[in-house]
This record gives C-alpha cells, structure tokens and sequence, in this order.
C-alpha cells in the first residue's frame, strides 16, 4: 500500500506516527476520530513492514468491527490479513484452536438467547424447590437477573466458590448450579469463551502454540473491557506485543456487566511492562460545535478518579446546543413540550433517522413512549417488549386480573394469580392455607371475594387473626375497584384506587432496589394515564393494550428510535431527546449498582465505582450523542439533575481548536 493523503489533527498524527516500539494508551473524547486514527495507525504499521497478519484490532461488538474492516479496506489494507474481531470471536478461535490440540474440552456454543435463559430457569427453580421457596414473577430473581450477575461473576473471573452477593445469596447459589450443569452436560455459551480461554492460556499458553504470537495489538473502547478481556489482552501480548489500547475513561457506561474504567486510567500502563509506555489525547470532538463541547466538559468534569481532559470543537461556527424544556408536575402528560418539540422537527422534514429519544432505563422510557403514542410520532424500539408488556408492569396487571375476576368462581388461573399476589405486599398469609383454600374454592364454586372475606373461611384454612384483618382488606379494595369499572373512565377509576390503596412500594421492595421501585411506581402512573385517554373498562383495557403499535404502521426509516443509553456507544445523531433529567431518575438512586463481589479480594467489587461516578458518566455520554441539539426535559430548579445544572453552569468561552 501508499501512504494516503489526509487531514489529522496534530494529536491524530502523534499517534499515528508512534514509535513501534511502545505500549501506547489513546484517550479519546466523544467524536474524536479514533478510528480514523486508528485505521491509520496500522497503516503505517504496515508501511514500516510489520506483516498484516502478525497483528490483530479488537472491537466492541459486531457493528464496530464491519465498520473498522470497511475502513481498512478503504485504504489498501486486507482485513482477511489483518484481521479485526470482537472479543468473543477472538476468545471462540482460541478456544476452538485450544480444542484441537486437546487443551480444553470439546463442547457446543449455545448462542441462543432464549436456550440459554431457559437453562438458566432451570437452575433458578430448582434453587427455590430446595429452598421450599415459591418464585414470583417480577420479585427481581427472575432468569434474567440471575444470567446478568453469572455474567458478571464470569467477567471477573469469579468462579462459584468465590462468588458473593452484597444483597442476596440465592443468586450465588443459582451460578454454582448453572456452573455444575456446564460441567455435566458440556456446553459453553459466549460469556465461558474468555474465561475459559484465560485459564488454558494461564495453564501454558507456550505449549498451546499462542504466547508471543503477535507484534501489535489494537483494542478498541477499552474503558469499558472487563477483567477476563484484560487478562486475555494480557496472555495474547506476551512479552512480543506492542499494545495500543484506545477509549475513554468518561464514556465507562458497562460497569453493571463487569467493564472497569481503572484499566485505562493506568491499570493498563502498570500491568504491561514489557516495553516502554506512551500516553496521546485526542481532545478535539468533529461531532458537535463548541456550546455542547463546553456543555459536555462541564457535565463530566466534576466526576471523581477521572483523567481530566478537554473537549475541543474542530469548528467554532458548527451550530451545536444544549436545549432545555421545562415542565412542572410529575404526570406522563409533563413530557409533552419535549414531544412537541420533536413534532416541530419533525415538520420540517428532518429525517426520522436522524432523531434518537435516550433513556437512563427501559421503565423510565415508558411515559414517553405513552406520550408518542398520544401524539401520533410512530417510533421503534430496540428488542424490547413495548409499552404494556415491560415488566414492570407486571404486579399491576396482575392485581387488574384480580379486579376483573373479583366475582368469578375460583379457577387455575385464577389461583396461580391469588398466589402471585396475595403477600404482595406481606400480608401473613401462609402459602400452605391459601392453596388449600382455593383448591376447596375451585371444587365448590367458590369466588375471589368468597376468598378474601369469609371468615370462617379463613379460621378453617388457620390464618391468624393479622392475615384474616390483611385478607379482607384486600377483598375490600379488590370490590371497590371493581366497583369504579362501571364508567367512561372505568379502567382508569379503578387502577387510581389499586395504587392508592395497595402498598405497592412494600410489596415490590422485598426484591428489587429503590431505584427499581420507583421505575415500577411510575409505570402504573403511565398505566393509569393511558386508561384515562383510552375511556375504557378494565376488561377492554387488555385489548386496548394489545392493539398498542408503536410504530402505527409506518416501515422502519420513518419511525424514531426509542432506546437507552447503555445501547448507543459510539453512535451519534442530529437531534438527541433525552427525557426527565431529574433527580431520582438522572442519577438513579445509588443503590441501583450491582452486588456481584469477589469474596477473595481485599477490593471486593474489584474496582467498581461508585454508582453516583457511573450515572455521570451516564449522562455525558447521553448529550455527547448529538451533533446538532442535544434536547433534554426537567422539572424546575429544584428537581433538575445536577448533571445537567453542570453542564448548564456559566463557563468560561468555549475552547477550539486553532
């Protein structure tokens, strides 16, 4: 290949031209051009005759990885030389080549989601049938809560015996069955490649045929590489290496599934000692103008354990903003002058493609997705179940059946409904006499009501007097629901007295955190909200939910994209619309991190930061994704998140590049 001709800024061009002998850390800000950089950087690599195939680019995901292949490609490269993966493609070459030389145990990749979670389920009931426990639906230790902390364990290579839980055990005990059935029935999924891969390398990676194997390596976004990538980075360097690691330490959004932002803040540089150690920033942003580049400086500036840096416009005349809409009150319809201002965009013949709503989680999208419904704006929404049918809608919608079938003779649905709910919140109803009762319920006819308020009923089934006072007070708000079911606004009569009269706080809070909690409470709020509009009873309700089509018809381009932050790392839009930048729901309460700890280390969380540190950084990425306006709502002064009263601060004139 030639070298080509193209404009780098002098930061891009340090780290182009590095020597080649040197680790080399890249902290690069939002929309820096780093894989500009990088593209260039094995280019020239190769113009001083490294061989393409002695070296190896890693990339976050899949997305990331066609798009650096392209991209070599572009300049004369051969990606099938020099080749770019992902982490697990990476990690399941190795292990496949581990397999053929009989270093590890030959067993099938499940990559299939729903298999795996079934797996999982699997072990999760037999965890509760051991422990004479009676699982609930949403009570937070569902299949897919206990898959994410086995995949944390996994990136911290925490093996079961290790494994703790800073807020429940059961969860440690659901991986030590997961692990043991692995062991039996010999299968791997994605999150066993590098883990088992580490431990063959650790074992004798020089007689597996991999120690010293590469000159360079490049991996990419590495603030957000956990524990098992690091140690394998670590084993595929060896001593011959020379390794560039490229990211940024603000933009850590993935610590909750193991990523750790201590590697590039200088882990990397202490743990690789093999060859001498350069440091480059590349501090100018091509994607917006300098308002929000100040804007984003301040907003992440604050953070504790960072490394400080600017954030540099490429263009002092590129229009870029920070805008911020202002809605008083807590209700769904609050977020209609953010909705009107996308209609505007809208209007004007912006490409819906170039619209992003973000969100700090899926529950808390649900008041805006209610909001787009209301105002027609089809949107999509990325692999999750829309509107009705998030989970935390769940509890709700089971006391809603219970309403509806309140008068109904006692049948298995039913009953597996009254057991879901009738110690959510605790009433002190014994499991063992409330199946005993609805199974006599069912074979004499007997209703939900029947259930609740009789009584002698219940002295014949040995509830204690608190349980029989708890059980008829639900019978009592059960009928007075059902009575409210009777009007234009029936559906929405009767969830306002469900959320007045249940405690539902108590009722979810025995298993999910505050922060969860408070995504549920505001939920059944958007719930009500939408039976109100809709003028329903309960029972139309359900196919008035049902029908509910986000993207109202219209083919993919035409709809808005509607996602959280977690799921937009390196993209970038037009036009960002981020809602309720509140506290309470930007930050999340800090009891929102996870528990997943290594009980053999003195640091337990093995570098995980405080979870106030994470939702900043949470933020910053957020508003970095807007090239043209960054659109956020809030409450007044007093509820608005303290991130964005950062980024709002009065600063000094914004930097640019010169």
């Amino acid at each position: 290949m030639t070298r080509p001709v193209i404009m780098l800024t002098d930061e891009q061009r340090a780290v182009v031209e590095a020597p080649d002998d040197a680790h080399c850390t890249v902290l690069a800000v939002a929309g820096s051009g780093k894989t500009t950089t990088m593209v260039h950087r094995l280019g020239e690599l190769v113009l001083r005759g490294v061989k393409p195939a002695s070296m190896r680019a890693v990339m976050f995901n899949k997305a990331a990885q066609l798009s650096f292949q392209s991209r070599l490609n572009a300049i004369g490269l051969d990606s099938n030389a020099l080749r770019v993966q992902t982490w697990h493609a990476l990690a399941f070459g190795i292990v496949r080549h581990l397999e053929s030389v009989n270093a590890v145990a030959r067993m099938p990749l499940i990559t299939e989601g729903g298999k795996i979670l079934s797996i999982v389920g699997d072990c999760l009931r037999d965890e509760f049938a051991e422990r004479n426990q009676h699982p609930e639906e949403d009570d937070g230790r569902d299949a897919e809560s206990c898959l994410e902390a086995i995949r944390e364990w996994k990136s911290m290579l925490v093996a079961p015996a290790h494994a703790a839980h800073s807020k429940d055990d059961f969860l440690v005990a659901v991986y030590a069955r997961m692990e043991r059935r692995r062991a039996k029935e010999l299968f791997r999924t994605f999150d066993d490649l590098v883990c088992d891969a580490v431990s063959a390398l650790e074992a004798d990676a020089a007689r597996h045929g991999l120690a010293d194997r590469f000159e360079h390596l490049i991996a990419d976004e590495f603030q957000d590489v956990d524990h098992a990538q690091f140690r394998l980075l670590e084993l595929l360097a060896g001593t011959r290496a020379r390794v560039t690691v490229v990211g940024d330490d603000d933009q850590t959004i993935h610590e909750w599934r193991g990523a750790r932002s201590a590697f590039i803040r200088g882990g990397f540089a202490r743990r690789f000692a093999t060859h001498r150690h350069l440091a480059f920033t590349l501090s100018t942003s091509f994607r917006f103008g300098p308002t929000l580049a100040a804007a984003a400086e301040r907003a992440i500036a604050p953070g504790h354990g960072r490394v400080a840096k600017h954030i540099v416009a490429s263009d002092l005349e590129q229009d870029s903003r920070l805008e911020v809409v202002t809605a008083s009150g807590n209700s769904p319809a609050a977020l209609d002058p953010l909705v009107e201002k996308l209609r505007a965009l809208l209007d004007q013949k912006t490409p819906p493609s170039d619209i992003v709503v973000l969100g700090r989680s899926w529950a808390q999208l649900l008041a805006m997705e209610w909001r787009l419904l209301a105002a027609r704006i089809p949107f999509q929404m990325d692999e999750h179940a829309a509107f009705a049918n998030d989970p935390s809608l769940s509890l709700m919608l089971a006391y809603i059946r219970a309403v509806r079938s309140v008068r109904t003779p006692i049948d298995e649905t039913l009953a597996q409904n009254v057991l879901r709910l009738v110690n959510r919140p605790f009433r002190g109803v014994s499991r063992k006499g409330i199946e005993s009762l609805l199974r006599d319920g069912a074979r004499t006819g007997l209703t939900l009501a029947d259930i609740c308020l009789d009584d002698d009923l219940h002295k014949m089934a040995g509830f204690h007097g608190g349980a029989r006072i708890e059980l008829r007070a639900l019978g009592a708000v059960l009928l007075k629901a059902a009575r409210r079911d009777n009007s234009s606004t029936g559906a929405a009569d009767a969830i306002r007295v469900l959320r007045t009269e249940i405690d539902f706080k108590e009722a979810l809070a025995a298993h999910r955190s505050a922060a969860s909690v408070a995504e549920c409470l505001r939920a059944y709020e958007v719930l009500e909200d939408f039976a109100r509009v809709a003028q329903c009873s309960l029972t139309e309700l359900d196919a008035r939910l049902a029908c509910v089509d986000t993207t109202q018809g219209a083919p993919r381009e035409q709809c808005i994209r509607v996602t959280t932050i977690h799921r937009v790392k390196g993209l970038e839009w037009d036009y960002v619309f981020i809602p309720e930048c509140d506290e309470g729901w930007m930050p999340l309460p800090s009891d929102e991190e996870s528990g997943c700890m290594d009980k053999r280390s003195k640091d337990s969380t093995l570098g995980r930061s405080p979870a106030i540190e994470s939702e900043r950084r949470l933020f910053y990425v957020g508003i970095t994704r807007a090239r043209t306006a960054c659109i956020v709502s809030c409450g007044d002064d007093a509820t608005r998140s303290r991130f964005l009263r950062d980024a709002l601060a009065i600063a000094a004139k914004p930097r640019v590049r010169t």
